[in-house]
């Protein structure tokens, strides 16, 4: 699945193993897409997640993820540390 929507110029490594990846533009850099990110604060799991869309506030980025086939919406965050994590969204 490639659900990336930005481009990937730059590209950073976090602490614990992401790669997180930017895309360059006037504002000053975006981020795009995190490989190897955690899905959860356990860290037992790991994607590919991707970044949707504009941050819809100042704690959480619009993301979407595959696991098991199946596409995963939620958001990507930070934890205490400031490392960041994606959060799958919960629907009834």
């Amino acid at each position: 699945m490639s659900g990336q929507k930005y481009r990937a110029d730059i590209k950073d490594l976090q602490p614990d193993g992401a790669t997180l990846w930017f895309a360059r533009w006037m504002g000053g850099p975006t981020l795009s897409k995190i490989n190897n990110c955690c899905l959860n604060m356990a860290g037992a799991m790991r994607r590919t997640v991707y970044i949707t869309g504009e941050a819809d506030t100042f704690f959480s980025i619009p993301a979407v993820c595959t696991i098991a086939g199946c596409r995963v919406k939620g958001y990507v965050t930070s934890d205490d540390e400031g490392f960041l994590y994606f959060q799958h969204g919960y629907y009834a």
